[in-house]
């Protein structure tokens, strides 16, 4: 059955950061986010999007995951790395990411890397992080 969805207004401002509740892996990978509109949190579906921040030198580790992404960089400068290549990314960098392709992403300027993502699922929850090592 459909859920019914409904318009949503969500004030990023109101909502805490989250980060990885392994803390081995939060230790490793410091990356914190805010999930904005997801079917968990919201009357919605077929879109997840959430902002995200890096501190200067912190990275999101390699990974991969099965729905495409796409990330836009809001402020901060970083290298975005997506299989084999990697390439400088700034403030109006839009960046599509392939299903399953290796990506990662590090904070390389004196700023946080503030970035917002989003995936065509219903629910944050449904995506499997498979991080490579």
């Amino acid at each position: 059955m459909n859920t019914p969805t409904r318009p949503a207004v969500v004030d990023q401002a109101t909502l805490d950061w989250e980060c990885w509740s392994d803390p081995t892996l939060a230790s490793r990978s410091a990356i914190r986010w805010k999930l904005l509109i997801t079917g968990e949190r919201t009357a919605s579906r077929g879109l997840v999007t959430g902002v995200a921040q890096l501190a200067p030198g912190a990275h999101l580790l390699p990974h991969r995951h099965e729905p495409e992404e796409t990330y836009y960089i809001v402020s901060g400068r970083g290298e975005m790395e997506i299989d084999d290549d990697t390439t400088a990314v700034g403030p109006g960098c839009a960046i599509y990411i392939p299903a399953n392709a290796c990506h990662a992403l590090r904070c390389t300027g004196p700023e946080p890397l503030l970035f917002v993502f989003s995936f065509a699922r219903d629910r944050f929850d449904q995506i499997k992080y498979h991080l490579v090592q």
